[in-house]
């Protein structure tokens, strides 16, 4: 953090001391866990989620998002299959060896139901704020979620 300025050293420590507040308030809680179901684990609505999130994706891919290592999302894949809520096909362009994983209509079901969950829950931590701060903040993080996008070194700003 040597090579910081002073300013951004202090919106570095505001941002820090912000991150303390909101997770002792719950913020951070991730929306994606303990969901209820009567038949599915909280891992496996989390990657149903994922899929209903995004559509398909790669096995890595989805390990990667979920923070799991690969024989774990392996298991967790073979029962989502199991239980007829996922398919996996290997892919047939680029590399062969990509294994793409996609809903069954029965898993688009209950990817709907997590989604609903988690809105509930995202919505719960933003009807504190008034409409209009509601959307500045909502503005301010696509903003950075931009900025993260662009590749390092890229200064560029997008208009506010």
């Amino acid at each position: 953090m040597s090579e910081l300025t002073s300013e951004v050293r202090v919106v570095v420590a505001r941002l820090r001391n912000l991150f303390v507040d909101m997770a002792r308030r719950g913020a951070f809680a991730n929306p994606l866990d303990e969901i209820p179901h009567e038949k599915l684990e909280p891992r496996q609505l989390q990657a149903l989620w994922w899929l209903g999130a995004e559509c398909f994706l790669t096995v890595n891919a989805l390990a990667e998002r979920m923070g799991m290592a690969m024989p774990p999302m392996t298991r967790l894949l073979d029962r989502l299959e199991e239980l007829g809520l996922v398919t996996r096909h290997r892919g047939m362009r680029a590399d062969k060896r990509q294994v793409v994983v996609r809903l069954t209509t029965e898993g688009s079901v209950a990817a709907e139901q997590a989604d609903a969950v988690v809105q509930e829950r995202l919505a719960r931590l933003l009807l504190p704020m008034e409409g209009e701060a509601r959307s500045a903040l909502l503005d301010a993080l696509e903003r950075w979620v931009e900025a993260l996008a662009r590749p390092s070194g890229d200064t560029t700003r997008t208009a506010a």
